[in-house]
This record gives C-alpha cells, structure tokens and sequence, in this order.
C-alpha cells in the first residue's frame, strides 16, 4: 500500500502547476456552459418567433371554423372560390338569388359561389344535351355538394316548358342516333346497321354487335335474344323493344342434328363443346334422334339448354 502511494506524492513545484491547470480546466467549463446556454435560448427564442409568425401569416389568410377569407390579398377567391376538391368554401358569402339553372351563363353560377370546375362540370352536361327538369336534377351534378344545394335550392325556379304548337320546345335526345319512326317496326332478322342505329341506344358498335351475334346463332326468334347481345343493357333493350320485330323466322338458319359433328355443334352459342360432344356421343351410341324429346334422354344435358337450342334443330335421317 505503501509502495502505491508513492505514485501519488507531488513536490511543491508540481503541487503548484496542478492546481493551476485545475483552476484554468474549471473557468473553461464555466464560460462554455454559459455560452452554451445562451445560444441554445437564441435558438428556441428564434424558432418560437418562426413557429409564431407561420400561426399568424395562416390566421390572416383564413379564419376559422367559417373559413372564410379575411385578408385584402385574397378577396378575389369571394369571385373564384376553389378548394382542392372543387368545392366552394365561402358559399355563405355568395349572391343569392332567383334562378332558373337551365342555360344559366357562366358569371350568375360564379355569383352563386360556385368554383370554376364545378361550373365547367354543369357547362359540360348541358353541351351533351343535360336539361334540369325539376329541382332534385340540380342536386344529382357530382359537383354540387349538400351544402351547396342546401343553400341554392330555396332559390331554384325553373320555368315550365312552351307547349305551343307552333314553337314546341322538345327535350334533347341522350343518344346522338336518329328518331324511330314508330309507325314502322325494325325486322331485326332482315334489318342492316343503318337500321339499328335509327333506334335509341344504338350505335355503330352495338349495330355491327347485333348482326355479327345473329350470324352466330343463324337468326332470332324472339326480340328477348337481344339481351344476350353483349351491350344490350337493360335499359337499351327497355328503349328499343317497342320499336322491334321478329317476323322473318323462315330465315332461320337449322342444324341437322343427325348429320352434324360435334366439332360444329359446340360452336353455337346455347351449347357448350361438353354438351355438344354429349349430344354426339349419344346419337352414336343410341342411333338417330326422332325429335326434341329424345335430347331430354341424355340425363346430364340442362331442360333450359335443351328448350333454348329446340328452334334451330331439325331432325331428318342420317343420309350415311
């Protein structure tokens, strides 16, 4: 222990310089911690002012919860409101008053406190022919939110259409096709593309649909087979059905059920190859089919698929 302590022992020379190295090591960390501390308050103090600055610069620009702008340097939004969403935010400070919305010119929507995309949109339907009949039409534009209509609607009047003979105002077609004379019923079995298209719904795409499917099927026997025409929606059949006919039923196209393979049955529409091949393989197996009722002794083939396919067989000898 002795010997240890030995490291320890400092003359009076070396007593002195580390007291001064000491004294000298404690006023540095004194001045650092004191300028250390007041640079760190400078910051915080700064960043506060920032953080203050930012609160009122966005303050002075809306006022919530109205959101409504307050500051000189954006009272032209009270002319364009404009929201990301293309919603107006400042529909309480609008100019309200009695309106027909029908034709209504850019500037009045503007003065109603809608933006400049919600009136592009209300534009844009009228161009393809959009007329508002009732108040409840104003409230179905995708653009116009509750709030808005909430607003607008005790102000909405729109005028009833002319009836007068001489200058009848007449809805404009949805459909950019021709009039359907109803005094002259469309053969859809003998009938072209020109045809087709004269109905509502109908375009050329849907038209050359229509023939190419009853190619396929080799002619329609009931105006319901429309409905299978890819296109032919529910509501475009609903357009068109009273404007059609199935007269021309001799046109139908038969297929020999004694004669055919089962390569050529698959490829008509109301069967399947599987069913086809069914067909075939029984007709083999059990000789010719006398008529529709036989089809039904083939236990795995569907009633519907049977009566579906029953107008297009014929049912003659096998000439092999």
């Amino acid at each position: 222990m002795k010997r240890l302590l030995t490291y320890f022992k400092f003359n009076k020379t070396e007593q002195n310089g580390f007291f001064v190295i000491l004294v000298v090591i404690i006023l540095f960390a004194i001045v650092y911690s004191l300028v250390s501390r007041e640079d760190k308050g400078t910051a915080i103090a700064h960043q506060t002012r920032v953080f203050e600055q930012s609160f009122h610069d966005s303050t002075e620009l809306v006022d919530y919860p109205t959101r409504k702008f307050v500051t000189a340097d954006v009272n032209l939004e009270k002319k364009k409101p404009y929201s990301k969403r293309g919603m107006s935010h400042n529909v309480e400070e609008a100019e309200l008053f009695y309106f027909d919305p029908n034709n209504l010119s850019v500037a009045d929507w503007g003065k109603l406190g809608l933006s400049e995309k919600q009136i592009a949109v209300i534009k844009n339907y009228e161009k393809k022919g959009g007329r508002f009949k009732d108040k409840d039409d104003v409230k179905k534009i995708y653009s116009i939110n509750d709030r808005l209509y909430k607003k607008l609607e005790p102000y909405i009047r729109i005028k009833a259409k002319t009836t007068d003979a001489s200058n009848t105002v007449k809805d404009p077609l949805l459909y950019d096709k021709f009039e359907t004379n109803k005094a002259e019923l469309i053969d859809i079995n003998v009938c072209d593309t020109i045809a087709l298209m004269s109905l509502k719904g109908i375009g050329s795409i849907l038209s050359k649909r229509i023939l190419k499917y009853k190619d396929v099927l080799g002619g329609f026997y009931r105006i319901e087979q429309l409905k299978e025409v890819y296109g032919v929606t529910s509501e475009t059949y609903n357009l068109i059905k009273d404007n059609i006919k199935v007269s021309n039923l001799d046109g139908i196209k038969k297929i020999n059920i004694n004669q055919i393979d089962a390569n050529s049955l698959g490829k008509h529409p109301y069967l399947s190859p599987k069913d086809a091949k069914l067909i075939i393989n029984y007709r083999d197996q059990h000789g010719i089919y006398a008529n529709i009722e036989d089809l039904t002794k083939i236990g795995t083939l569907s009633d519907l698929a049977i009566a579906k396919i029953a107008p297009y067989l014929i049912f003659e000898n096998d000439s092999r």
